[in-house]
């Protein structure tokens, strides 16, 4: 009897703490799914001193046509955070090779930490990528506030590029730290996108992929390693399911942190919903598997009566405007899943989903700054320094 009871409250206790909550969660999903609101409905953003979106070019895709040996790598870096030192120290230990190699900044490069001027320097210097984070945006508005006031940007700016910690901005952010940067650091902070789109990676297969498990002395690496073959886009926060890439919310992408499975409506502060990682891995996971061989082996071709077939029509041209043509309207009928490379979620820390990946690991707070290094084969490796600095 005792042992009855003791397998009744166990019984109870995992339906109501973990069946319960995942069954109400997954029917606010299926909700969001059949019942779209009217967000990313507006029109495109096409504003005059922003890029929505950035393809990334074919000569910098691994193992693209313009990489037939499968030489090349993206090097996907978490928030920076003004950190020059940690940055120079993730380069090297990743081995990065200017010529073969394409570094990708998840944003927040500047503000709080020690030397925002030289990150910007180091990585035009590198031939960086970066996509804009809420931080580089602050400033850019305060630029054009003080712009728009007759203010002379420069009337606060060092005239000589001293190296102290004063002439650098250290520990800033916002206006306070637009005083220390130069015309060619918000030069590079304007020319950011808010998303760069990878297109999904096609292994060399004519090589065979060589690798090592030891290190420069020849002790075994301690690896986190994964795999991506699917398209990839890099933003700063985060992205909503169903909104079409050229419709996504500037300020959502840059800020998000949650969302509402039931409506899609992302916000920045984490209690108005769940994490939106998990709304996005939810509908991806669906099209992944309405989209595979066993599924359309067994169901036939998606009909409109599959699961995840409002989520496709919602899709319908996800990387056009709903004012092209209805011929590139079609052009991706069935778009395929997708993993998104962000940051901005430093209290969360390394956050590493099959769809998604949060490489800001806090290192303007004194922990680490995170590196994914992703191969021609797909073949993506985690890669960390410690941070010195603490704000």
């Amino acid at each position: 009897m005792f042992l009855a009871i003791i397998a009744f409250l166990a019984l109870f206790f995992l339906c109501t703490k973990l069946f319960l909550p995942a069954w109400d969660e997954r029917q606010a999903l299926v909700e969001g799914l059949e019942h779209p609101n009217s967000f990313g409905e507006q029109m495109p953003n096409k504003l005059s001193d922003i890029t929505q979106l950035h393809q990334l070019p074919h000569e910098y895709v691994p193992g693209g046509k313009s990489d037939p040996d499968g030489k090349r790598r993206l090097i996907f870096i978490g928030d920076i955070h003004g950190c020059k030192n940690e940055l120079l120290d993730l380069l090297k230990t990743v081995a990065f090779n200017k010529d073969l190699d394409k570094i990708i900044a998840t944003g927040d490069v500047v503000a709080k930490g020690p030397d925002s001027p030289g990150v910007i320097d180091t990585l035009v210097s590198l031939g960086a990528l970066s996509v804009r984070g809420n931080h580089e945006d602050r400033i850019l508005l305060a630029a054009k506030s003080r712009a728009s006031t007759g203010m002379d940007l420069e009337a606060n700016i060092e005239s000589s590029d001293d190296v102290s910690a004063t002439s650098r901005g250290a520990g800033l952010k916002g206006e306070a730290l637009l005083d220390y940067l130069k015309p060619r650091h918000l030069k590079f902070m304007r020319s950011l996108p808010l998303i760069i789109h990878i297109p999904a990676l096609t292994p060399p297969r004519h090589l065979a992929l060589v690798t090592s498990d030891l290190d420069a002395s020849g002790k075994k690496k301690k690896k986190k390693v994964f795999q991506i073959l699917n398209d990839i886009n890099v933003v700063h926060a985060g992205l909503v399911p169903s909104v079409p890439l050229l419709r996504q919310d500037p300020f959502s992408v840059m800020n998000m942190r949650s969302m509402s499975p039931t409506n899609h409506v992302p916000s920045e502060n984490r209690k108005r919903g769940i994490p939106w990682e998990r709304v996005w891995g939810w509908y991806n996971d669906r099209i992944a598997r309405t989209r595979s061989p066993f599924m359309t082996w067994l169901f036939g071709q998606a009909t409109e009566s599959t699961e995840a077939s409002e989520w496709w029509r919602s899709w319908n041209g996800l990387y056009n405007s709903k004012d092209d043509d209805e011929e590139a309207q079609t052009k991706v009928k069935h778009p395929p899943p997708s993993v998104v490379v962000y940051g901005h979620d430093s209290p969360r820390g390394l956050n590493l989903k099959k769809w998604s990946k949060g490489l800001d690991s806090g290192c303007v707070n004194g922990n680490k700054l995170t590196a994914m290094v992703l191969n021609a084969w797909g073949q993506a490796e985690i890669v960390s320094v410690d941070c010195k600095h603490r704000k």
